[in-house]
């Protein structure tokens, strides 16, 4: 068996001979850990876009070479489009493969009726937590006070259909009308409702029309999942490129002015994954330290991609075989939550509102803080997990609330740095509940017809 080798055991890093031992160091943790190059590619990308950067050491030149420099940032992030073109193109299969088989694998209705209900008021208090987390600090630090909006136009983001309705549609849309269009849409939300009732509808069948619906659903996951594997071999390659377009645009500016915000909304994420911790150590009594080494790498993952459905693979493999939690457990909860458990998502919507209205000097009311958190709480349902889709939300509820619309222009500068911390979010609850609810004999699944 191959001796596993730890990169950082070396002391001799103190040593005049220091560069060839780090460059061994060094190349064995690149070649052995997808974490470290993800890592090494976040780090070199950032160095590169911010040096061919407007708030760069080269401005000059910048300026002199705008077009070709936007052109070479654009080829760069030509693997990230590969990166993420694999996984949209598997994610719809396996994540109704994952629930069906989930909900399948057990006989016991009352074991996912039980489950099902317990994920949902974890997801509904938590949401409801993070939306109020994001109102008080940003009342608390004030990062709004002060500055003044540059008017750019954000009509592009006011184009298409507002996520915010308030009439009988919003149940009857609960139940798709065409599965099929559902699923070539990619309507995230639509296709975990179906899955869910097919789920259930298989349960009805006999055993042995079950099973073979649970051995074609095996071999569809085994698909994606290989599918997935090669995706992952682009990701440090897709994140170089996505940092490096990230730091070259007009973001560098944007983190200058809303240095504050950016700092009173990160706050926001790092108290709420230590709010995830505790919640593990009260319930299952693991070291918090312990709980977040098992889960950085989907952490990791999650803040280079922006996207919790590009981390779900993963999420999910990291649930089964470092959290232990049970395969059907995980096929359940990991693709239900990345559909409708966005934490993240709630913090950074009501801070950003919240923020604005402090810019525009405007004082909310106590109903209009209300209808800001439950507006929060209720996008945040079968919200797409890809990168930006916040936007459109924010725009919307700026305007019930009387806040320019404008105000989103100064959001869009950092609104990718910040998805990227509110994804981190979104995806670690995932994984705390599975973890609280998959390893509790009392609400999950039986492992027995797990197998």
């Amino acid at each position: 068996m191959r001796k596993s080798i730890n990169p950082f055991s070396a002391l001799s890093f103190l040593d005049p001979q220091s560069l060839k031992v780090m460059s061994d160091q060094i190349a064995v943790l690149i070649e052995t850990r997808l974490w470290a190059k993800i890592l090494f590619a976040m780090f070199i990308g950032v160095g590169l876009g911010f040096i061919f950067s407007e708030g760069g050491p080269f401005p000059g030149f910048v300026s002199a070479h705008a077009k070709t420099i936007s052109v070479t940032m654009s080829w760069l992030g030509l693997p990230a489009k590969f990166f993420l073109r694999l996984i949209q193109m598997v994610i719809i299969p396996l994540i109704i493969a994952s629930i069906i088989r989930g909900l399948a694998s057990t006989s016991d209705i009352n074991q996912i009726k039980k489950l099902g209900i317990r994920f949902g008021v974890f997801t509904l208090v938590t949401t409801a937590l993070a939306a109020s987390l994001g109102v008080i600090l940003v009342t608390i630090f004030k990062p709004g006070i002060g500055m003044n909006l540059a008017g750019a136009s954000v009509t592009e983001y006011m184009a298409s259909d507002s996520p915010i309705k308030f009439s009988m549609d919003v149940l009857l849309d609960i139940l798709p009308r065409n599965p099929l269009a559902s699923i070539v849409g990619g309507e995230m939300l639509d296709v975990v409702v179906i899955s869910l009732i097919a789920g259930v509808a298989i349960l009805s069948l006999e055993k042995e029309q079950a099973n073979s619906v649970i051995d074609l659903l095996e071999i569809i996951q085994s698909i994606c999942m290989n599918i997935i594997s090669w995706a992952m071999k682009l990701a440090p390659y897709a994140v170089f490129g996505m940092m490096a377009q990230v730091a070259s645009s007009s973001g560098v500016k944007a983190l200058q002015s809303m240095s504050l915000f950016i700092f009173v909304t990160f706050l926001g994420f790092i108290i709420f994954i230590g709010f995830y911790t505790l919640l593990i150590f009260f319930y299952k009594g693991q070291s918090p330290i312990k709980f977040l080494k098992s889960i950085s790498m989907p952490m990791l993952l999650a803040f280079s991609t922006s996207s919790s459905a590009a981390t779900m693979p993963l999420s999910m493999k990291v649930a089964e075989e470092d959290l232990s939690v049970l395969p059907s457990v995980a096929g359940f909860l990991i693709p239900l939550g990345a559909t409708i458990n966005m934490a993240g998502t709630a913090i950074w919507q009501t801070s950003a509102v919240v923020f604005l209205s402090q810019v525009y000097n405007i004082d909310l009311n106590f109903g209009q803080i209300f209808f800001v958190v439950a507006t929060s709480i209720g996008s945040s349902i079968g919200s797409p997990g890809v990168p930006g889709v916040g936007i459109g939300v924010l725009a919307t509820v700026l305007t019930k609330i009387g806040i320019p619309i404008e105000g989103v222009s100064l959001i869009l500068g950092v609104d990718r740095l910040i998805d990227m911390g509110c994804t981190v979010v979104n995806v670690s609850g995932d994984l705390t509940a599975a973890k609280i609810f998959g390893t509790n004999d009392e609400t999950t699944l039986s492992k027995e017809s797990s197998l």
